[in-house]
């Protein structure tokens, strides 16, 4: 439209230790990001923008504890984020989620299909215990397009007359049975 001025999101990337987090950045920015550490340690910034002038500002959370502490940063004026799980070790995205659910930031969980096996959507669902207002997508994080669908999936709101209810499941540390979050 003329005169309308182009919407930034800012969007999390995150889930645990080798999901994909670096991979789906740089899918979803056209190989175009900036590191600021070493992959893993700190995190990632890149860029992308969505069909009808959205652009989204993607930032990868850090894995190791001693940068945890940066997530309340992270999270300041973020519209939302993208959990990565690895189906093989689910138990890793459980301290995300607890923080997620911590701090009601809305998100979505991404199974990254390469990692992702044989294992249906449902089965994470439980496995993860995610409400059912929490979107269970799968993607290829290596995969622009697949990437991109994501992103448009947690950042263009959808047609309702409700917003959705993000809410904690209950207190805080319920999945990760008293690992702490970050």
């Amino acid at each position: 439209m003329p005169g309308r001025r182009p919407s930034l999101a800012k969007v999390l990337v995150a889930g645990g230790p080798g999901v994909g987090k670096t991979c789906f950045l740089r899918a979803a920015c056209h190989g175009q990001a900036v590191l600021a550490g070493r992959p893993g340690s700190v995190w990632e910034i890149g860029f992308a923008t969505l069909p009808g002038g959205v652009t989204v500002a993607l930032r990868t959370t850090p894995d190791q504890r001693r940068w945890w502490w940066m997530w309340d940063h992270l999270t300041t004026g973020a519209r939302g984020a993208v959990v990565l799980v690895d189906t093989s070790r689910l138990a890793m995205s459980y301290p995300v989620l607890d923080y997620l659910d911590a701090c009601r930031l809305p998100y979505l969980v991404a199974i990254n299909r390469p990692l992702g096996g044989a294992r249906n959507r449902h089965e994470i669902r439980d496995a993860l215990r995610v409400t059912a207002q929490v979107p269970v997508l799968t993607c290829d994080a290596t995969e622009p397009e697949s990437v991109l669908a994501v992103l448009r999936h947690l950042v263009t709101p959808e047609p309702t007359d409700h917003p959705p209810q993000h809410r904690p499941l209950s207190l805080p540390g319920h999945r990760s049975k008293g690992l702490p979050i970050p």
